[in-house]
C-alpha cells in the first residue's frame, strides 16, 4: 500500500466529494468481467496482471506501485478510499499513478473496485 497516500489521508481526511461513496454495485458475473476487462487496460501495466505491484511499467517508478490485491481486502481500503486513489491519482501525493477521473466512467470505476476486492 502507499504508505505517502495513507498518511495523506490520515493528516487530511478524504476529500469530501469523495468521502460518503458506496459502491452501489453487487459482485455479479457481469460487472466482475468488466473490472477485469477494465482492470486489465487501465492498471495491470504497472499493478501487475494479479494486482501484486510488479506490472512491466511500474519497474522504474517510485514509489512502486501498490500490491492492490492485498491492499483491497485490508479495513482502511474502503469504497470511499479506492474511488478516490482511483479518481485522483497520484496527483494528491506527488506520485506517478494518472488520475483516471476523466478517463473512466463512476460506474467503471466501481466495477475495478469490485474486481479489486475479488482478486
Amino acid at each position: 500500500m502507499s504508505m505517502q497516500r495513507h498518511h495523506y489521508v490520515m493528516r487530511n481526511g478524504l476529500p469530501e466529494e469523495y468521502a460518503g461513496k458506496h459502491n452501489p454495485l453487487g459482485s455479479n458475473a457481469e460487472d466482475l468481467a468488466q473490472g477485469k476487462t477494465l482492470y486489465q487496460s487501465n492498471c495491470a501495466a504497472c499493478h501487475g496482471a494479479r494486482g501484486l505491484g510488479d506490472g512491466p511499467a511500474g519497474e522504474s517508478l517510485n514509489p512502486r506501485p501498490a500490491n492492490i490485491a492485498r491492499f483491497a481486502k485490508m479495513p482502511m481500503a474502503s469504497d470511499p478510499y479506492l474511488f478516490w486513489t482511483i479518481s485522483e491519482g497520484g496527483t494528491p501525493v506527488k506520485s506517478a499513478m494518472p488520475p483516471f477521473k476523466s478517463v473512466l466512467k463512476e460506474q467503471e470505476i466501481w466495477q475495478i473496485i469490485a474486481y479489486l476486492r475479488q482478486m
